[in-house]
């Protein structure tokens, strides 16, 4: 009896140790800034699959981005227009820090040659965005925002998880909108989509203010130490999934899921580097996240093509004019050459233009 009533106090003893030990610890835990790295939380947030991040991050490093700003050959880079461009950086920095404890800082401006001929922002965008994301290789900056001040359809543009943004404006970027478009097209940068709240910065038809909602948050909160290199995600899938689970539970209607948009858009520079076999796989990911986007489709078709898979090419062809890609009539015109030398060397093979068939 002598010796339970030893083990029942020592067992007691233990449990209180260990109590007390794990509050301590919990409390240093907590208390201990070093201990809360943003960079580990972007580490192991991508790998919780039960819950959400639908709560506030309350233990997060303040992030500092540093921007290189690059300007049209015609504009001035007078002291206006680099207050302008303070203020803007000004007004966007006291929503990002409030709500993400971020930080956009003016690394340095340079001038740049847009020479490509094109009155659509969105354009321009394309024909310059590998040339402008090279531009971070050898300097001090993760970002750039290329401003363009010239009479052209569009105010703002970035490709998803990538590292340029480009905005639009004739008057000097005098204005507090510009503000809301920088903010808007930077959080694409982090994979952000449209949203319809009206309260949202990622409004579909183009926000007025800068606030968030809840839709905008939870991708932003999850992408916020993403380093802007799309190798550094695009192979963990538990990331993509995730990613895509938000979009489709926050997404405007005809949005894209921003996964989709990522793989297609390395899939299409694959292709342009002809490696096509690549490229294929990349395409056909994507179309399992959003089969409905005509541009993936119409990639795919010119893939197959380069492979002289040829009924997998049509097929693709057609699926992307149906999803609303604008037809390309020199490609099918080859595609349809293919076929008609292929029927002249084996007239067996069948010509899927050609209706009577």
């Amino acid at each position: 009896m002598k010796n339970k009533v030893k083990f029942i106090i020592k067992s007691l003893y233990i449990c209180l140790l260990i109590i007390i030990s794990s509050f301590l610890y919990t409390n240093f835990t907590f208390s201990n800034e070093d201990s809360c790295s943003s960079k580990q939380l972007y580490e192991d947030n991508y790998k919780k699959e039960k819950t959400e991040l639908d709560e506030e991050i309350n233990c997060i490093e303040k992030r500092i981005i540093d921007v290189l700003i690059i300007y049209d050959e015609n504009i001035i880079l007078d002291n206006v227009l680099i207050n302008n461009i303070k203020n803007r950086f000004k007004e966007v920095n006291e929503f990002y820090l409030s709500n993400y404890n971020i930080e956009w800082q003016i690394a340095n401006y340079q001038k740049f040659n847009f020479d490509k001929k094109t009155n659509n922002l969105s354009g321009l965008f394309s024909l310059h965005k590998d040339d402008i994301s090279k531009l971070t290789n050898n300097i001090k900056a993760e970002v750039v925002l290329a401003l363009i001040q010239r009479d052209i359809n569009g105010i703002g543009i970035a490709a998803t998880f990538s590292n340029v943004a480009m905005v639009a404006d004739s008057l000097k970027f005098s204005n507090y909108l510009n503000s809301v478009v920088i903010a808007h097209e930077f959080a694409h940068l982090f994979g952000a989509w449209h949203t319809q709240r009206k309260n949202d910065f990622m409004l579909f038809s183009g926000a007025n203010k800068l606030s968030s909602s809840n839709e905008s948050n939870t991708i932003l909160k999850l992408m916020r130490n993403y380093n802007f290199d799309y190798k550094t995600i695009i192979n963990k899938e538990v990331m993509l999934n995730r990613i895509s689970r938000l979009y489709k539970r926050h997404h405007a209607k005809g949005e894209i899921d921003p996964v989709a948009r990522l793989l297609t858009d390395v899939g299409q520079s694959l292709y342009q580097n002809k490696m096509y076999d690549e490229s294929i796989n990349l395409l056909i990911k994507s179309n399992k996240y959003y089969g409905r986007w005509g541009k993936t489709r119409m990639i795919l078709s010119k893939n197959y093509y380069e492979l002289d898979l040829l009924q997998d090419s049509f097929t693709e062809y057609t699926r992307a004019v149906f999803f609303g890609s604008k037809p390309d009539k020199g490609y099918e015109n080859k595609l349809k050459k293919k076929f008609i030398d292929l029927q002249k060397i084996d007239p067996t093979i069948n010509n899927p233009f050609n209706l009577n068939n």
